[in-house]
């Protein structure tokens, strides 16, 4: 209703300082309560180019580095966009002694001019991981010879720093068999296999879906979003047609990997495979559903698809569907790849580095079985399978995860290299089941027995278990007679408001029917035959290394151990295993772990004067837990509390900024 009144909205201002970014995400900080938030690159728009302002003196050093030009381009940029501002009231102050500061005194011209540079905004490349992802993109895409002097000029960057950017892309590429080569007067191209070439292109396109925004995001003109949308809905009847099972993230990387597929075929870029290869695959199972999957979209999309292409789409199959039987036409995909023998070697590095058993877990054994099946193909084609999880897995199940990176020490994939953080998170997600199905097997199974009836012996039954439900994994009844035939084999103990008068195999408590204090003291003696966890048991004043001044985890992690336990091989264990498994976490903190030969457990605590890059990610607090032999089925309850702890910022940020013993030993 028009005439309708509302309150004005609330609006709280704040003055936040600008940290760091990480990918899409730009934290700022809170300078009264040190609480971070992060914001989407997307929300900041113009703002990013500006974050940096903030009243204050910038110096061109500081602008290059964030922009990864040099300090004379800087200035060159600047002297332009002085010349555009020039006939406004706007423009950047700059002075030798104290740097470079943008002053804003007209707003609306100044957004004017923001909007005027978005046609640039293709171009423009914010981080230099983005800036060789376009590089890359570009140059297959282009299959033709490039000169690093259109680069330049696309890029607005001098060919110094094209030059280092070349250098990561080329070590990019090799993960794909690729070869960047440079030819003098031709400039440069992509080299390779083109099956390789679209795994490459798929990889970059995938990388830049956002799992919060709706799939396929927004780097896609209108034209391919409705080849993806046309592609979805043929895959989609395909699957349902032969009842095929993928996850989410796995269907959105088929769609892009046929979209790839889609474009260099229409470019006349097709695909070569041998006579034996095409032969060998088409035994597959997953080549009937191919053939299948090409002739619908010949039929809706007008595209023709070879039989290499069909063989293309049988190996991208068989790496992304779940299987859910280990039946004969398994053996058709793997060929002498035993995978009973890699599950068993799994569980033994278990057992060996952490002392947790799963030998007998054969739930474990069978989902395990059943994923390296499409882990193999995906190796042995060099098929990347994202974990859009990978982070939180890394931060919710700090145990799981290094347990992954344990049972994987030994796989390699056809190239040599280490399984990557993310197919590890994947075996994580497995493993943290099996630690959940040994916290229940820790849990009693109790009988309960009541000499009045069924009826009260069902009522007492639900009160214990009210009472008791998180030390219970299972609670039956009993009568007076069927208790002289029971088979007491899973049991633990016995309940009874009865005297029993024979003896039985198990233990047996005796309690009134409506229960007294004693009575339940005594109950949860039994359910609770462990001492409670505390984190304070474990944190050591001595093992808390405060003001590291190291610039890499290389020299942090040397520090920390020579400073603590003196041992120079678990520093070099810690930096192989952190290669594998990447253990950085959110708010600048890294927790390793490492197994002693000592009886008790202990956490070394070390907090560094500023943060530095642990691989990708910013880090300032390493937190290593020594785990003795005693620990028993408490690592559950530690590795509880370490993820609750690297959940909570203000915790971390309290820490890093007091340095102070007595405050970490009050944080846990």
């Amino acid at each position: 209703n028009p005439s309708d009144k509302y309150p004005g909205a609330e609006i709280e201002k704040k003055t936040m300082q600008y940290l760091y970014n990480d990918g899409d995400l730009y934290y700022f900080m809170d300078n009264d309560t040190y609480d971070q938030m992060p914001l989407n690159k997307a929300d900041l728009g113009d703002c990013l180019k500006y974050l940096k302002e903030n009243g204050e003196y910038v110096t061109s050093e500081n602008l290059s580095a964030l922009c990864n030009v040099s300090t004379k381009t800087i200035l060159k940029d600047i002297k332009l966009i002085n010349e555009d501002m020039k006939s406004t009231k706007n423009y950047i102050d700059v002075k030798t002694s104290q740097g470079l500061k943008l002053v804003i005194n007209n707003v609306d011209e100044f957004i004017n001019l923001c909007n005027s540079y978005r046609s640039l905004q293709d171009s423009f490349v914010f981080s230099v991981n983005e800036r060789e992802d376009w590089i890359q993109k570009y140059l297959i895409e282009s299959n033709d010879w490039v000169k690093s002097e259109t680069l330049c000029e696309m890029l607005f960057v001098s060919a110094s720093v094209l030059s280092q950017n070349l250098k990561g892309i080329r070590k990019s590429l090799s993960k794909y068999d690729l070869k960047l080569v440079q030819k003098p007067h031709y400039g440069m191209r992509v080299e390779g296999r083109e099956f390789n070439k679209r795994l490459c292109l798929a990889a970059i396109y995938i990388s830049y879906i956002d799992q919060r925004d709706d799939f396929p995001g927004n780097q896609f003109n209108s034209n391919d979003l409705l080849m993806i949308q046309n592609i979805s809905q043929i895959l989609e009847n395909v699957m349902v047609k032969y009842q095929i099972s993928m996850s989410e993230v796995s269907v959105q990387n088929f769609i892009i990997v046929i979209f790839v597929s889609l474009k260099r075929i229409k470019q006349g870029i097709l695909l070569k495979a041998t006579e034996e290869m095409i032969i060998d695959i088409s035994r597959w199972t997953d080549s009937v559903v191919a053939v299948e999957l090409a002739k619908q979209i010949h039929k809706h999309l007008g595209i023709e698809m070879s039989d290499q292409e069909i063989v293309s789409l049988s190996i991208h199959l068989a790496s992304k569907r779940i299987i859910r039987n280990f039946d004969e036409s398994i053996h058709r995909i793997i060929k002498d790849f035993d995978v009973n023998q890699i599950v068993n070697t799994m569980l033994v590095n278990i057992q060996s580095q952490w002392r947790i058993d799963f030998s007998n877990d054969n739930e474990l054994r069978d989902y395990l079985l059943l994923h390296l099946i499409p882990l193999e193909v995906r190796s042995r084609y060099n098929v990347v399978l994202r974990n859009p999880l990978i982070d939180k897995i890394k931060q919710q199940n700090i145990l799981a995860y290094q347990l992954a990176v344990a049972a994987c020490s030994h796989l390699v994939d056809y190239h040599r290299n280490n399984l990557s953080d993310e197919e590890i998170g994947y075996i994580a997600l497995h493993l943290e089941l099996a630690l959940l199905r040994k916290k229940i097997k820790d849990k009693k199974n109790i009988l309960v027995m009541c000499g009045v009836g069924r009826g009260t012996s069902s009522t007492l039954a639900y009160q214990i278990k009210e009472m008791y439900g998180k030390f219970i994994n299972e609670i039956q009844t009993v009568d007076y007679i069927g208790i002289k035939s029971y088979d007491f084999e899973d049991v633990d103990f016995l309940i009874t408001s009865t005297p029993i008068k024979n003896k039985l195999p198990i233990p047996v408590i005796e309690v009134n029917y409506f229960l007294n204090n004693n009575d339940k003291k005594r109950i949860l003696s039994f359910l609770d035959d462990q001492d409670s966890f505390h984190m304070q048991e474990v944190i050591k004043r001595n093992l808390i290394i405060k003001n590291i001044n190291e610039e890499t985890k290389e020299g942090v992690l040397s520090y920390i151990i020579k400073n603590t336990l003196g041992n120079e091989s678990i520093s070099k264990n810690l930096i192989e295993e952190d290669c594998i498994g990447n253990y950085e976490l959110e708010n600048m903190l890294a927790i390793l772990s490492c197994c002693v030969d000592e009886p008790k457990t202990k956490i070394i605590i070390g907090i560094l004067s500023k943060p530095i890059l642990w691989n990708k990610k910013k880090v300032q607090l390493v937190i290593i837990p020594l785990i003795g032999k005693n620990i028993g089925i408490k690592i559950l309850d530690l590795y509880k509390e370490l993820s609750y702890f690297a959940d909570n910022s203000n915790y971390i940020k309290r820490i890093i900024k007091k340095q102070d013993q007595e405050e970490i030993i009050k944080i846990f």
